[in-house]
C-alpha cells in the first residue's frame, strides 16, 4: 500500500479523468463491497506537498493544515451532512483537503482499503458533491485508484472528476471487468488543486457492484487452448490474463473466465482461500489445495479417478480452477480434443 500512496500522490498532479460505461444489457446491480461502511477500518491521510501523514478519522474537531475525513451517520456525527443538492445522507463520508493561510501546492486527503477483492462482472459506482455553501472556486478533484497486492501490476487510476458547485451530484460508474479476480488495495482521494478552497467533498455512494447477466438462452460454446491466452465465445476471440494449463492430466483456468460468459458470479474469500461460484441457484465452493468441494452444501470430490486434483495459485498470483468439475457442475458439456490442445464448453449441455 506504501506504492499505491506514493505513486498517487505522483499522478494527481496532472491524470485525465475517465469512464467507461457499462453494457445496457446488464441487470441490477447486488454491491460486493460498501467503502463507506468499510471507511472504519481503511487507513487515512492527509498531505501536503507530496508529504503524507496519517489523521484521525471521525474527529470533531481537526486543523485543515492535516486534512479531514469522517463518517456522517455514525457516531459521532450521527445524523448526517447537508449537500449542495440541499439533502441530507446518511451514511456519507466527508472528506476536506488540507487548506487556508500559509498552505501552498496541491494537497488532498486519501483512505487506503486494503486486500479488496473484485469480482468478475464488477463495475465502480460512485455519487459524490461538495457540502451546502461551498464555493468550489477553482473545483475540487475527487477519485479512486487501484493498486493490486501483486506488485508486478501497475497502479490503475479508476476515477478522477474534478467537480465544481453546481448544485447536482455527480455520478460515475465504471466497468471493473479488466480486474475482475484480483484482489488489492483501493484509495479514495480528494485533491484540492488550490489550497484556500477548503472544500468538503461527500460520497453518498462509493461502492463495488456486481452486474450479472442472465444465462444464455440458447447454446453457448467457449473454447480454450492449453499455452494460448485467447479464447473464442462462438467465434469472436477474447484475452485472459493468463493461458489454461494442465496438471495432472486436468486442465486448469481461472475461472471468472468461464463464469461471466454463463452469467455466474465469481467471489474470493482471502481469509478462507475459498472461491465461490453461483448460477442460477446453485452454488459451488471450491478451496485452494483442497480436493474436494462443496455444491449446494454438500461435499463431493472433485476428481473421484484422481484425489490429487486440487485448485491451486500460479505465480504471481492467479488462481487456477479445474475446469471440468466447475462446467459440468454448472449445466456445460466439456469435451477434450487432443490434436488442437482444445477445451470446448457447451452450454447448456445437449
Amino acid at each position: 500500500m506504501k506504492k499505491l500512496i506514493a505513486v498517487l500522490l505522483a499522478l494527481l498532479l496532472g491524470f485525465i479523468s475517465f469512464a467507461v460505461p457499462l453494457p445496457q444489457s446488464m441487470a441490477a446491480p447486488v454491491v460486493a463491497y460498501d467503502f463507506l461502511a468499510n471507511a472504519l477500518n481503511a487507513s487515512w491521510n492527509g498531505w501536503t506537498a507530496g508529504t503524507a501523514a496519517p489523521i484521525t478519522f471521525n474527529q470533531t474537531s481537526f486543523t485543515m493544515s492535516d486534512g479531514m475525513a469522517a463518517l456522517y451517520g455514525k457516531a459521532p456525527n450521527p445524523t448526517g451532512i447537508s449537500l449542495e443538492d440541499g439533502l441530507k445522507y446518511s451514511p456519507s463520508l466527508w472528506m476536506v483537503a488540507p487548506g487556508g493561510p500559509g498552505i501552498t501546492g496541491s494537497t488532498g486527503v486519501t483512505g487506503d482499503y486494503y486486500h479488496v477483492y473484485i469480482p468478475s462482472n464488477a463495475s465502480l459506482h460512485i455519487t459524490f458533491g461538495l457540502t451546502k455553501g461551498d464555493t468550489g472556486e477553482t473545483g475540487i478533484i475527487a477519485g479512486v485508484a487501484f493498486a493490486d497486492d501483486d506488485p508486478s501490476y501497475p497502479l490503475v487510476e479508476l476515477i478522477s472528476e474534478t467537480k465544481d458547485y453546481d448544485g447536482t451530484l455527480r455520478d460515475v460508474t465504471v466497468d471493473l471487468s479488466s480486474e475482475g479476480g484480483r484482489t488489492g488495495g483501493f484509495q479514495l482521494f480528494v485533491r484540492s488543486p488550490h489550497p484556500d478552497d477548503a472544500d468538503g467533498v461527500v460520497w453518498v455512494q462509493a461502492a463495488i457492484e456486481v452486474t450479472t447477466p442472465p444465462p444464455p438462452t440458447s447454446p453457448l460454446v467457449l473454447h480454450f487452448f492449453i499455452g494460448n491466452t485467447t479464447y473464442n465465445v462462438g467465434t469472436a476471440p477474447k484475452q485472459m490474463d493468463t493461458s489454461p494449463v494442465i496438471v495432472e492430466s486436468r486442465t486448469f483456468l481461472p475461472i471468472r473466465y468461464v463464469a461471466q460468459e454463463l452469467g455466474a458470479t465469481v467471489d474470493w474469500v482471502q481469509s478462507e482461500q475459498k472461491v465461490t461460484l453461483t448460477m442460477s441457484g446453485k452454488k459451488i465452493e471450491l478451496w485452494i489445495g483442497q480436493n474436494s468441494a462443496s455444491v449446494n452444501g454438500s461435499f463431493v470430490l472433485i476428481d473421484p479417478s484422481n484425489p490429487a486434483v486440487i485448485p491451486f495459485i500460479q505465480p504471481p498470483g492467479r488462481t487456477m480452477m479445474p475446469l471440468r468439475f466447475i462446467s459440468e457442475n454448472m449445466g456445460c458439456l466439456v469435451e477434450w480434443f487432443q490434436a488442437a490442445q482444445e477445451a470446448r464448453v457447451t452450454y447448456p449441455a445437449p
